[in-house]
């Protein structure tokens, strides 16, 4: 028997384990479907971390050769080599591809990433408008953000536990509890905070300080026992319960989280001798991979995403494949030719200080390209459509938000009004974040004598706002529904309003690039029912009413652009037509037939009091009656199928003589 103090001996073991950690996250990240759970080999990560730290912080202490700065200079000398090489690799190469808009956001978010704030902007960041991630070559550094600001602020609170001669097993339990709290807590009250907040996912990290402190005290023999067996068996079968198990859909961090951090702590903390950690997590291959893991885990991202940007659409498998093994090579060549020499140079002070400068360069080069709206100068951008042609500048600063209705009972649901504040507005448009994508554009052509009022968004929970209905699948959007269509009612000054609402959204359509299914769908008689009782509740305050037609839906305008980069074999290789890029106009006809019968039903039953407008030519009226991204050199399109500003005005020019003509 020995006493199992915390020393400085090489575990490949816990190699062995990061090899999983980082294999779940980019077989997650290339082929979700294989293992759906597979980002949670980053909560692996943190607990490894969390260990490992506290391990040699602990040791320090004990042995009085602890110092804050040897500490961070370990930190930087282990983290800087490879994320500095990869983050100018990425801006060097996005220089040759990404358009200004994207080259602006990758600007900001190596900024970020040198800086160690990715996790916030990210959190920032989030919306529903925002970039998808898919799109963001970057995203992965959240990580790494929680990472280094545990790393700033744990060695100070463990030195002053210590100093202070707390317990220390204690005061990390302790701390867990109450930065797991944070989480939950944050799962019912902000989702994307509890995944980027640095204070909701302490506590993973501290999983793996409490096992440190814990096996300070802790006696094991050189043959692992049999509950040692039992219980690295049993934490190798939470992690693989977790990323087998949970998918994207699934709620995360939270309790979900508990499985891979307790099964991780299990592992390491059963010792290296048992069966699982020699026969799979010590094998040669396995520590192998386990060794360049971090740079693997800082190059598989990036090159995905390009390939996604440059594809328009999700690459192929086979061109998956491809991003893998070139991450494994160039992780393997950071690792031998970068990371392992500066990290191990005997010159300790001259490369710590020469990879924080170089950081601070790269940090201030990003953020420089993002005050710099993306260097529109380079000549990717010339030679590809702007996809900033469909901004013409929203209501130009003529609206205010007050609209009457408490700022805080809009908020809590995510909701907004606008009020074209150069008139009383007789005009009012109620609808979801497409008609947020819209009312711009409307304030923007209106006349003196139709200015516009907006009430509605994104709701709390999602769209429709419009509907008001009792029906079981639109309860969680009726407290918007109503004071939209409540307060639009008791406004005196409002003639005529206009409903909108996206046909995947009231008839539960997750597709957002087709309505096929929209002829069969069940939902037809409660987004009726729906329609009519708003209707109702207007009509009988003296409005008339306007349904608005929704308009075609296709990708992502960024997935349709038929993308040239300067570099040729890309060209070649990987950009390719998206077919689902444009409709023709009689196949959107031909989806939506039933649509137009129940709109032009409700226009029947309230004789002279509604009407219909449909925009549809706009989008799709060309000579060959295709419905495209691109109409007059601009996008019609603006995120997912939200019309652009630019659409949103072609369409007010002729809404808003439409609806002065049936104004009293």
């Amino acid at each position: 028997m020995h006493q199992a103090q915390l020393t400085h001996n090489y575990r490949s073991d816990i190699d062995g384990l990061r090899a999983l950690a980082v294999v779940s996250v980019v077989i997650f990240h290339a082929f979700s479907w294989m293992i759906p759970g597979g980002y949670a080999g980053v909560d692996v990560f943190f607990v490894i971390s969390g260990y490992l730290i506290t391990t040699n912080i602990l040791n320090g202490l004990n042995e009085s050769t602890f110092t804050i700065q040897g500490f961070y200079q370990r930190r930087i000398r282990r983290i800087f080599p490879a994320l500095a090489t990869m983050l100018v690799a990425v801006y060097a190469f996005g220089w040759f591809v990404l358009l200004a808009t994207e080259y602006r956001q990758l600007g900001k978010h190596v900024g970020s990433g040198a800086s160690f704030i990715s996790n916030i902007i990210l959190w920032q960041e989030s919306g529903y408008f925002d970039t998808s991630s898919a799109v963001k070559p970057l995203t992965h550094l959240w990580s790494l953000g929680i990472e280094e600001q545990f790393y700033i602020v744990w060695p100070l609170l463990l030195w002053a536990i210590f100093k202070l001669r707390l317990h220390i097993l204690t005061s990390t339990v302790v701390l867990a509890i109450i930065s797991f709290g944070f989480g939950l807590w944050s799962l019912n009250d902000d989702v994307v905070g509890a995944y980027y907040s640095p204070i909701n996912r302490f506590w993973e990290l501290l999983i793996g300080a409490i096992l440190a402190a814990v096996m300070l005290k802790r006696t094991y023999s050189d043959k692992a026992t049999k509950w040692q067996q039992v219980g690295s068996i049993a934490g190798l079968a939470l992690i693989a319960f977790t990323i087998f198990s949970l998918d994207g859909q699934s709620q995360f961090p939270g309790w979900n989280a508990l499985a891979p951090t307790v099964g991780t702590a299990l592992m390491i903390g059963c010792g290296p001798q048992t069966l699982t950690t020699r026969r799979i997590f010590s094998l040669r291959a396995i520590v192998w991979v386990g060794l360049i893991s971090f740079p693997l885990y800082l190059w598989h991202w990036p090159i995905l995403t390009f390939a996604r940007i440059i594809s328009s659409t999700m690459p192929t498998a086979q061109v998956r494949v491809a991003a893998v093994a070139l991450s494994v090579v160039l992780s393997w060549a950071t690792y031998r030719l970068i990371e392992k020499p500066l990290r191990f140079h005997p010159r300790i002070k001259v490369v710590t200080g020469a990879l924080v400068a170089s950081m601070i360069v790269i940090g201030l080069i990003g953020y420089a390209t993002f005050e710099n709206d993306g260097i529109s100068s380079r000549k990717v951008v010339q030679m590809n459509p702007d996809i900033n042609s469909g901004e013409e500048g929203g209501a130009n600063g003529w609206v205010h938000d007050t609209c009457g209705i408490s700022d805080t009972k809009l908020a809590d649901l995510f909701a907004s009004c606008l009020e074209d504040n150069r008139n009383t507005p007789r005009f009012a448009l109620i609808g979801d974040s497409k008609a947020e994508a819209l009312i711009g554009g409307f304030i923007r052509t209106s006349t003196e004598n139709g200015r516009w009022l907006f009430i509605g968004g994104n709701s709390d929970s999602g769209v429709p706002v419009p509907l008001i209905s009792d029906a079981p699948e639109f309860e969680r959007f009726q407290k918007l529904a109503r004071i939209a269509v409540d307060s639009v009612a008791n406004n005196s000054d409002v003639d005529i309003v206009v409903l909108q609402g996206a046909v995947r959204a009231m008839f539960g359509i997750g597709d957002e690039t087709s309505f096929a299914s929209l002829p069969d769908n069940p939902y037809y008689d409660i987004v009726t029912e729906g329609f009519r009782n708003s209707i109702t509740i207007l009509t009988q305050a003296g409005k008339k009413v306007v349904l608005y037609i929704d308009n075609p839906p296709l990708p992502n305008p960024e997935d349709c652009l038929q993308r040239k980069t300067t570099i040729g074999i890309l060209n070649r290789l990987l950009v390719n037509p998206n077919p689902l890029c444009e409709m023709p106009i009689q196949t959107f006809i031909d989806q939506t037939a039933k649509y137009y019968l129940m709109l032009e039903q409700l226009k029947h039953e309230f004789p002279g009091q509604v009407d219909i407008f449909d925009a549809t030519e706009i989008f799709c009226g060309s000579e060959d009656r295709i419905c495209r991204h691109v109409r007059w050199d601009h996008f019609m399109y603006g995120y997912t199928d939200h019309p652009s500003d630019y659409a949103a005005g072609i369409i007010g020019q002729n809404l808003n003589p439409f609806l002065e003509s049936l104004a009293p």
